[in-house]
């Protein structure tokens, strides 16, 4: 009798071990701006899955980033001409974040190298406001304007020890959105470290728009400015007739 020959089995080698990753979300995912807007707070929040459980391992640390619709900026320099303050040069700075927020559990220095951070876009440093190659001071001084004039707005944020973990592998942040933050979507980037070294990444989104009468009067106002002058000028000619003719002495 022929005997059956039985596949070959391959051999098994040990489980790997998974990596640990991070995952987060928003509390809100949609903020709606009407007239009575005075601001609001986000919590971002999140968890370490395939956490080890030894004690003994290195903690971790989490660092957000939330920037907001990019848009173009003009920095002027005031310049005193015959006793007057009038603008004197100005630069222009392409694609800057309207918002830009940053959290972290520990000092951005004490997670991660300088040139890790500025790889991942990471801090007022790292933004892109231009070349980098710092030749002129007048480019220095225009950029450190730009952030000084963001973060007197608070729209621009660094909040060292803002992130705070529950036991392990849970955490959470806040920030405040402040009654001038810009309408568009928003990205809410959540860095996991340990030791210095990125062990995983996620992100969420979140929509600010106005709602009702504000956001019509925004839609024409940025997309038909034309008409939306018209009106502005219609309307306050009507006023000051309406105010002539209840007023008027005969």
């Amino acid at each position: 009798m022929a005997a059956t020959a039985a596949p070959a089995q391959t051999p098994q080698g040990p489980d790997e071990i998974p990596t640990e990753r991070v995952h987060s979300d928003i509390s809100t995912r949609e903020i709606a701006i009407k007239s009575n807007f005075t601001g609001i707070e986000i919590v971002i929040f999140g968890a370490v899955d395939y956490a080890p459980p030894d004690p003994k391992a290195p903690p971790y640390d989490v660092i957000m980033v939330i920037r907001g619709p990019t848009q173009d900026v003009v920095a002027r320099r005031k310049e005193r001409f015959a006793g007057i303050w009038l603008n004197g040069s100005s630069k222009v700075f392409h694609d800057i974040p309207g918002f830009y927020a940053v959290l972290s559990s520990r000092p951005l220095r004490a997670i991660a190298p300088e040139e890790t951070l500025n790889e991942l876009k990471v801090g007022f440093t790292a933004l892109d406001l231009g070349p980098d190659d710092h030749s002129s001071v007048s480019d220095d001084l225009f950029r450190q304007a730009v952030i000084r004039n963001k973060e007197e707005r608070l729209l621009f944020q660094y909040l060292d020890n803002a992130v705070s973990f529950i036991g392990r592998s849970l955490f959470r942040g806040t920030v405040d959105m402040p009654v001038n933050v810009p309408i568009g979507v928003y990205t809410a980037e959540v860095l996991l470290f340990q030791d210095g070294k990125l062990l995983s990444k996620d992100e969420s989104t979140l929509n600010v728009q106005k709602v009702g009468f504000e956001r019509g009067v925004y839609i024409l106002a940025f997309r038909h400015p034309v008409i939306y002058g018209l009106l502005a000028v219609a309307i306050a000619l009507l006023m000051g007739l309406g105010a002539w003719a209840l007023f008027r002495r005969d």
